[in-house]
């Protein structure tokens, strides 16, 4: 997994592929182990980035549209308007 270090921390080097334990901020890591990518990144020390460079954005699900909801007030109001118009 690719990633770029957002804060420097000591951490485990060898699961970055870093040459130290000393990881320096604004650092992109290539080929980093994935779980311990997931971690860094769960804790907000790093994000995950593209081919690009550039950080991948998380796209918001898609949701089902609610259905729309008849309003009771309006529905007794227009069935009231119905009720007086048939009397006359």
């Amino acid at each position: 997994m690719k990633i770029k270090t957002l804060w420097g921390f000591i951490g485990n080097g060898a699961l970055l592929g870093a040459g130290s334990n000393k990881i320096k901020a604004n650092v992109v890591f290539d080929d980093a182990d994935d779980e311990y990518a997931h971690t860094l990144i769960g804790k907000g020390l790093a994000v995950e980035v593209d081919a690009n460079g550039k950080p991948r954005v998380a796209k918001p699900k898609e949701n089902k549209p609610a259905a729309p909801k008849e309003d009771k007030g309006a529905a007794e109001k227009a069935a009231a308007d119905k009720a007086a118009g048939e009397d006359k």
